[in-house]
């Protein structure tokens, strides 16, 4: 099994793909034999040298290595950075596939199905690629936040950003995929609190509408609630390439909170 091939499959998952996708190899041998591949929702340096220690030398990441959605067809291709990353994915060996518009639009365990799964929100009740809504227990949105972040302190975040009213009744919670959660999206589709994450929510945009309409909006880091796809995914290329070696490693809320 070569690394394209691993690439040409997991595309194939999504018959109408867009022909322009960043779901490519980025950076290495796509003719190289597999034999071991790591996934990890951000290819990190510190992770391709954990890459290299599991003796994966293919990785398949969500999110771009080298600083733009275009990896190296963006802006920043030729910066120290950029070109220091390329020499340690050489010298670890390692050939990256970004597995990004795929994830995003699988059904059932792609990216939103299996947040929502993380956050044991049930089936949804409605939907449309990308966007999911569940029905609760009438609760307020407080009580709701406050039970996810149970759920969100095991990966690193154990609390949330929150605009609107904390008292008001919710019934339908909508959440989104990574950066494709707008909350007018989900306002429409008929949920009570939107569920959206830190690079997507702008505080005098949505913001200032949820303060002045009292509609609730949880804001969580982009890796947490992305994180509980890359396992699916794991499972998934366990289960689908049953004689390689696969190996999940984890990663966290990507900040850090500091206060006294």
């Amino acid at each position: 099994m070569k690394a394209i091939e691993i690439n040409q499959h997991l595309n194939a998952l999504i018959p109408d793909l867009n022909e322009k996708t960043v779901d490519r190899v980025i950076y290495g041998n796509p003719e190289v034999e597999v034999q071991g591949i790591a996934v990890a929702w951000m290819p990190y340096r510190d992770t391709v040298l954990r890459a290299g220690e599991l003796s994966a030398n293919v990785m398949v990441t969500h999110e771009p290595t080298f600083y733009d959605h275009w990896d190296l067809d963006g802006k920043l291709a030729n910066v120290p950075e950029s070109i220091a990353k390329r020499e340690l994915i050489e010298d670890e060996h390692i050939t990256i596939i970004r597995c990004h518009d795929v994830w995003d639009a699988l059904p059932d365990i792609g990216i939103p199905f299996a947040w929502g799964d993380f956050l044991e929100l049930g089936p949804p009740v409605g939907g449309e690629r990308f966007y999911n809504v569940y029905e609760v227990p009438t609760c307020s949105a407080r009580e709701f936040t406050l039970q996810m972040s149970e759920k969100t302190r095991q990966l690193g975040q154990p609390t949330l950003g929150f605009y609107g009213d904390p008292d008001r009744q919710i019934q339908r919670v909508g959440l989104g995929t990574g950066c494709i959660s707008n909350p007018f999206t989900l306002y429409e589709m008929g949920a009570d609190l939107a569920i959206s994450v830190d690079d997507v929510v702008r505080a005098w945009v949505a913001g200032e509408w949820c303060h002045d309409t009292g509609n609730p909006l949880v804001v969580v880091n982009h890796c947490v609630a992305e994180e509980p796809g890359m396992v699916t995914l794991a499972n998934y290329l366990q289960k689908t390439f049953s004689d390689l070696p696969i190996h999940h490693i984890p990663q966290e809320c990507t900040y850090q909170s500091i206060g006294n």
